[in-house]
């Protein structure tokens, strides 16, 4: 089941925001801070993390 998300509008800008908690696990689980996120935007959006140990293995 998807969860859903509202669209914001910040400025020119439009945003989705994301729990604090999911990103604090993805933290806990890595032990790297999260600094990036790497979209793919296709047909849908794809969000995935860009954890610093594996930042040098992103295309």
């Amino acid at each position: 089941m998807p969860l859903l998300r509202k669209v914001t509008t910040h400025g020119d800008s439009r945003g989705v925001t994301l729990p604090a908690s999911w990103l604090e696990i993805i933290e806990r689980e890595s032990g790297t801070p999260l600094k990036e996120v790497s979209m793919d935007v296709e047909s849908f959006i794809t969000i995935k993390p860009v954890l610093e140990n594996k930042k040098e293995h992103q295309p």
